[in-house]
């Protein structure tokens, strides 16, 4: 396997300082003097050696986000013995370390409250649900009757991100753990429920 670059290491040490401004500003938008502190590093000016600007820097962390998320979902469904087990793996990527650390969190809840403003943050989150319902389906298509397919993914997908987000908010009430088994246990009893009203399907 390549080694990975000297500029690939210095990108993703920079996508890293900028979750960490992130969380570090609160609602207000890290700055670059920020960024540059948090990556070791002394002079501002670096950063355009590396991205064309401040905003591709922050598309750039939104994508690495994005896609180590969608890595936990490839990495658990890649594995998966059965139709539960594929929509497990969504559910257990979810609440995956990756995705709960205080940087990830505060990095979501910023972008996702930018995405009305910016088309390239609300790409980024289109393209990640449409990737991740259509892994849902692909476990509920086996599970469900064609016809309860689509809600039973946009319900689980909100309950998901639902939980993770009680779990974001206060996790002294809610621990990561728990908004997992929560979850898992609504989609068994959707799929009970389902079973009971029209036979008994293949967990």
């Amino acid at each position: 396997m390549a080694r990975p670059t000297v500029d690939l290491i210095r990108r993703k040490e920079l996508i890293r300082a900028t979750m960490t401004a992130i969380h570090r500003a609160g609602l207000a938008e890290p700055t670059v003097a920020a960024i540059c502190k948090y990556a070791g590093l002394s002079s501002v000016s670096i950063v355009n050696h590396y991205f064309k600007s401040k905003q591709d820097l922050l598309e750039c962390t939104m994508r690495d986000l994005a896609g180590d998320f969608l890595g936990e979902v490839a990495l658990r469904a890649g594995s998966a013995q059965s139709p539960t087990d594929r929509v497990f793996a969504v559910i257990d990527a979810n609440f995956a370390p990756s995705q709960c650390t205080p940087e990830a969190v505060s990095s979501w809840l910023w972008f996702w409250s930018r995405t009305p403003s910016s088309t390239v943050f609300a790409d980024i989150e289109r393209a990640t649900h449409r990737h991740i319902i259509t892994e849902l389906k692909r476990g509920l298509a086996l599970l469900l009757p064609a016809n309860e397919v689509d809600d039973a993914a946009e319900g689980l997908m909100a309950l998901m991100y639902g939980m993770w987000l009680r779990f974001a908010l206060n996790p002294k009430i809610l621990d990561v753990e728990a908004a997992r088994r929560i979850t898992r246990d609504h989609f068994l009893l959707r799929l009970q429920a389902s079973a009971a009203a029209s036979g008994p399907v293949r967990f």
